[in-house]
């Protein structure tokens, strides 16, 4: 709850107050307290301890109030993508296409930061800042991912075969940590598909051809802290604010939630 101080300006949790503006997300800042970095107009700060928006806030020995300002232009949401729609639309192609479904941007464009197949439908996170997308892509390649797979019933089958947790795309391996059955139809079963990390393109649909199944649907449901709100419609998007924004400035290398003595 906030309260009001006694100069009449509302006052919050740091932890709280940082995460909403972009600092950091609260289990970061939280351990940024712990560990002596951060202090409110001179002296070191402690969890849960109350801040007002002109209070003096240090992470580092750097001021977090101007690089926040900076970030809150930034502008980031998360899609929810339908098979079949490309990312882009193309000249003389009339297929549908994700940008035409986006809010409206002044003197940007979105760019896509996770990988998801022309096929594929489900989680797709972009944003305003280009070169915050390149480098978030480039980091979020050793994030874990999380699919549903919907594949149809084999003919003349009393049982489903096992499917394998690694299968050759483009001449390489690629690993998956587990696929397990959840809820089934009487024509098809749903899986929960699970790898340490971003897998190529088609390699999802390749690992159920390799135990003779047909899929029916691939979708994308969470691509390392981000996930598809149950509750988002295909062809809707949602903006990312507070620690998700956070999340995904601190994947790209943002000076405001990666203080340049992180790695101490």
């Amino acid at each position: 709850m906030t309260r009001r101080s006694a100069t009449g300006g509302a006052d919050e949790r740091i932890q709280k107050s940082l995460a909403q503006r972009g600092v950091g997300s609260r289990r970061q800042i939280e351990e940024w307290i712990r560990a002596g970095r951060v202090q409110v107009n001179g002296r070191p700060a402690t969890l849960g301890q109350r801040v007002r928006a002109d209070d003096r806030i240090l992470v580092d020995g750097r001021d977090v109030a101007r690089p926040a300002r900076s970030a809150a232009r930034v502008r980031a949401i998360v899609y929810h993508k339908p098979g079949g729609e490309m990312l882009r639309a193309r000249a003389g192609d009339e297929r549908p296409h994700v940008e035409a479904h986006l809010p409206s941007l002044r003197g940007a464009r979105w760019v896509a930061v996770n990988p998801i197949g022309f096929a594929e439908d489900g989680l797709l996170v972009l944003t305003s800042d280009g070169p915050l997308a390149q480098r978030a892509a480039r980091a979020g390649r050793q994030l874990p991912v999380e699919y549903r797979v919907r594949a149809l019933r084999p003919e003349r089958a009393t049982e489903w075969p096992d499917v394998p947790l690694s299968v050759e795309v483009e001449g390489r391996p690629v690993t998956f940590t587990a696929v397990e059955p959840t809820e089934a139809g009487s024509t098809n079963q749903w899986f929960k598909v699970t790898a340490d990390q971003a897998v190529p393109r088609g390699a999802v649909r390749a690992l159920f051809d390799a135990a003779g199944l047909k899929v029916s649907r691939v979708h994308l449901v969470a691509w390392g802290p981000f996930r598809l709100p149950r509750d988002l419609p295909r062809g809707r998007s949602r903006e990312l604010r507070g620690p998700e924004l956070a999340e995904l400035l601190a994947l790209g290398g943002r000076p405001v939630t990666a203080p340049r003595t992180a790695s101490r």
